[in-house]
């Protein structure tokens, strides 16, 4: 009997199927579809002239708030009086947060999610951010007089708050030092099961979607450049929405005040999330792994895992990627014409390194593919432009390339710039 019309990107449709996971309730999820404007319809308006999400259907009872349907589904389906307590006065905290959520939170997200999705816009207002980072210092003040929102236990007010929040911090990052509190919260509500099941996944496509509509993700870069292939092979993998924008060194663009201001060493890959300027291909790899990435296996959460793939990140930046550029910078702004022995040497030497990991593993950091084989696959296809490898010497590492190579995230971040830089340093040396 029990429906629940829903969109799984609206926090307050996450909040009440976060609730049904709680409290059992047997129930059918209904997507109302947005964009064919099934909300519009004449039969949806009949259930609730708002055109809203969610809207709760029990028999005849139709609920079209979704603080209302919480209040509903914790006195008619919840076992543990915890949540929503019978006790007046009790009650009266928990309603309170609730309200708080209602007209606080959620109001100052609406504020700039509506003009995003409807009007357009692509940047956010200060004082829509200066609002949002208000609303933390009252959660903070709340979680510092009770563990939880309304009392030292979980209750719907919690439930309401959480779906708003991972919301809001998608549009203003929380400051954990600032907010430990806060950040605790969020966390021991992350992992709860019924939160994970309701929440999760809308939060992703919200997220993501978020971004698209912002274009907050930026890449500069040069295509021919290595570790800029590895952060847009890493883009293409993990879906990141992401404006890539050319920087034209040959025009000194990397020199200019406002690239400078961005990364003082004037060098390319830049990532720009929001306020986030990331001016390195491995930290940016870090960072879009840890955010966009769905496979943990890419780089996992285990820290010791994540060390084994932290070493052959760092494996690149000191021992790969230098012994190219050892050879590319002199042909580049130099304008010699053959390369020394020894460097041809450090690069042979480079090639047995990583025959030698492979005969470990089937990748460089494990037996999945990680962003530490993204990060050296970008460094060693341009190496094998200035130093042929020996498959029969080194049949591993041959397979290795062949293996990634034939993955379309490669391909289509990595295979354009290959070829540019193959034809520059071929013309250069020639």
């Amino acid at each position: 009997m029990v429906k629940l019309y829903k969109l799984d990107m609206s926090p307050p449709a996450r909040s009440c199927m976060v609730a049904c996971e709680l409290f059992n309730v047997p129930v059918e999820l209904i997507d109302v579809n947005f964009a064919e404007r099934e909300h519009l319809k004449p039969e949806y308006l009949k259930k609730n002239p708002l055109h809203t999400v969610p809207v709760l259907e029990d028999g005849s009872l139709v609920i079209s708030d979704s603080h209302a349907i919480l209040m509903y589904l914790a006195d008619v389906y919840g076992k543990q009086e915890s949540f929503y307590p019978k006790d007046p006065k009790q009650r009266a905290l928990v309603n309170q947060k609730l309200l708080f959520n209602s007209t606080i939170l959620y109001i100052r997200l609406r504020n700039i999610s509506y003009p995003l999705f409807k009007e357009g816009i692509t940047e956010i207002p200060q004082k829509n951010l200066d609002a949002i980072e208000e609303a933390y210092g009252f959660i903070e003040e709340f979680l510092s007089r009770t563990k939880y929102l309304a009392s030292d236990n979980i209750t719907i007010a919690d439930i309401s708050a959480y779906a708003t929040v991972t919301g809001l911090v998608v549009m203003k990052e929380l400051n954990a030092q600032k907010y430990p509190k806060t950040q605790a919260w969020l966390k021991d509500l992350e992992k709860q099961p019924y939160v994970q099941k309701g929440n999760a996944k809308g939060a992703e496509v919200y997220k993501l979607f978020l971004k698209s509509k912002l274009g907050m993700v930026k890449l500069y870069k040069l295509d021919p450049s290595p570790p800029a292939r590895a952060c847009m092979v890493a883009c293409e993998l993990f879906n990141v929405p992401v404006e890539l924008i050319d920087v034209n060194l040959l025009e000194g663009e990397h020199l200019k005040p406002e690239f400078l201001k961005k990364n003082p060493l004037h060098t390319i890959p830049v990532l720009e999330d929001g306020s986030l300027v990331i001016h390195d291909s491995h930290a940016a790899l870090m960072y879009l792994a840890d955010v966009y990435g769905k496979q943990e296996s890419f780089y996992p959460k285990d820290t010791k895992q994540r060390a084994l793939v932290n070493q052959k990140l760092f494996f690149n930046s000191t021992i790969l990627f230098p012994r190219l550029r050892n050879i590319t910078y002199p042909i580049f702004m130099e304008g010699i014409k053959e390369m020394p022995q020894k460097n041809l040497d450090a690069v042979e030497e480079a090639y047995g390194f990583i025959e030698e990991f492979l005969s470990r593993t089937k990748y460089l950091a494990g037996d999945n593919i990680t962003i530490a084989d993204i990060a050296a696959y970008a460094t060693v296809t341009s190496l094998l432009i200035l130093l042929e490898l020996n498959a029969q010497k080194y049949p591993k590492t041959q397979a290795w390339l062949k293996d990634l190579e034939k993955r379309p995230y490669v391909q289509k971040g990595n295979a354009k710039g290959l070829e540019d830089i193959t034809h520059f340093i071929k013309s250069k040396l020639a």
